[in-house]
């Protein structure tokens, strides 16, 4: 029985080290479990700063308030189908999602560090809530969608690959797409709002009042231009140039490779 102490000990390590684990088993044929852990954090902001956004896999949501504050929650996606079945362990410090969220000179920063550990195959979904008044530049996103809604001030976004929504918007908007679609409704636009949206590969529709006031530059070299407004032309057409009431606005739409529809608001 002189062993008896060394297995105790040994025992009590497995345990420790176990404990201190998660097994995680990587997708093959189905969806593979993906740990619960969730980021949450809620940062006093005024209305009217800038809030930007650096993420890398998965989707972003931002939904205007009428709190000064900012609320952010991202989770776990489940991970996407592979190749081969393995076990994979993480320590538990990596179970909460890697995400820096830092408040300077009226700017939130919110930035995902990396999607190591679990994170790496599904990515992180975003929850984001802002003031209404709010200027959201610097969305950068390499894979999913962004939905941005209820919120007026100015907005700048870079989709490599996803679409973006954009639903109860006043203000000026500057984005860029990969390859994605872009849905977006422009309310109460200003005199001196200016709006550009640039798809290389996916359709662009945009959403406007019946009264709008705009310039209006539309172009679609792989598909073709249609709406609901009366712009002067004879549609479907390849590019529009044309003047929406006193043409107060600025709207330039690119799409390479997809189609452009003008709409009028329901």
């Amino acid at each position: 029985m002189r062993n008896q102490p060394v297995r105790v000990f040994v025992f009590l390590t497995f345990m420790a080290l176990a404990a201190s684990c998660i097994m995680v088993v990587d997708p093959e044929q189905a969806v593979s479990w993906q740990p619960g852990g969730e980021f949450r954090k809620t940062v006093d902001f005024e209305a009217g700063g800038t809030v930007t956004v650096e993420h890398t896999l998965g989707n972003i949501v931002i939904t205007g308030w009428d709190n000064n504050s900012v609320e952010v929650v991202a989770t776990g996606r489940a991970g996407e189908q592979g190749t081969n079945r393995r076990v994979r362990v993480y320590s538990t410090d990596s179970l909460e999602p890697s995400i820096d969220v830092r408040l300077s000179g009226g700017v939130l920063r919110i930035r995902t560090r990396s999607l190591g550990g679990p994170w790496a195959s599904g990515g992180l979904d975003y929850t984001i809530r802002v003031p209404s008044s709010v200027n959201l530049k610097g969305i950068t996103l390499d894979q999913g969608d962004v939905t941005i809604s209820d919120v007026y001030g100015q907005v700048g976004a870079t989709i490599s690959k996803g679409n973006l929504t954009v639903k109860n918007f006043s203000g000026g908007l500057k984005a860029t797409l990969e390859a994605g679609q872009a849905d977006i409704e422009l309310l109460d636009i200003r005199e001196d709002d200016m709006v550009e949206v640039t798809s290389q590969e996916g359709d662009i529709t945009l959403r406007l009042e019946p009264g709008a006031n705009a310039r209006i530059e539309a172009e679609s070299k792989g598909g073709e231009v249609t709406g609901d407004f009366d712009l002067g032309l004879k549609l479907p057409a390849k590019s529009v140039n044309s003047k929406l009431g006193s043409g107060a606005a600025r709207i330039t739409l690119k799409a390479l490779r997809g189609s452009i529809k003008i709409l009028k608001t329901e």
